[in-house]
């Protein structure tokens, strides 16, 4: 039994010592705070000890200059005037949606990133001319809401 536990911390400390969290090669335009979280459960049995390690996500927090857009011509110019069957298309070819849709800088959030806005989960599914570094567009059905948006800093989480 002590054979079998000397074993098991052996291949503990092995597991975690190669363990190394790996970063994405774009590169994320200031974050703020990165909090990554790694569980490592040991198993024995009589004859097997098992040794599973899993890692969470990293969560990134970012300020971001939030502006609003909706699909018509003030908002998106001469994209306005292209809306088959009056259906918004977005820049990754989804449909855009209130309360889901935001237009991004894929060099920073890339395509089909959840983020957390205000609590509220949104899908980087679109871009615009404007939308550099950190800045979001988020997506609305009149251009009054849009208005009442605004431009607003925010802090998102990118999940």
């Amino acid at each position: 039994m002590k054979k079998l536990l000397c074993i098991a911390i052996s291949m503990l400390c092995i597991a975690i010592a190669t363990v190394i969290p790996t970063g994405s090669a774009e590169t994320v335009a200031e974050p703020i705070s990165v909090t990554e979280t790694e569980t490592t459960t040991v198993t024995e049995t009589e004859t097997t000890t098992v040794i599973e390690t899993t890692t969470e996500p990293p969560t990134k927090t970012m300020t971001v200059v939030a502006t609003a857009y909706c699909s018509c011509v003030k908002c998106c110019g001469v994209y306005a005037k292209n809306r088959p069957n009056g259906v918004v298309y977005t820049a990754s070819g989804a449909i855009a949606k209130a309360n889901h849709t935001i237009a991004v800088d894929t060099k920073v959030i890339p395509f089909g990133t959840t983020v957390l806005i205000d609590g509220k989960k949104y899908v980087a599914e679109d871009t615009g001319s404007a939308v550099k570094g950190n800045k979001i567009d988020i997506y609305f059905d009149s251009h009054e809401q849009a208005l009442e948006w605004g431009r607003q800093i925010v802090e998102i989480e990118v999940l």
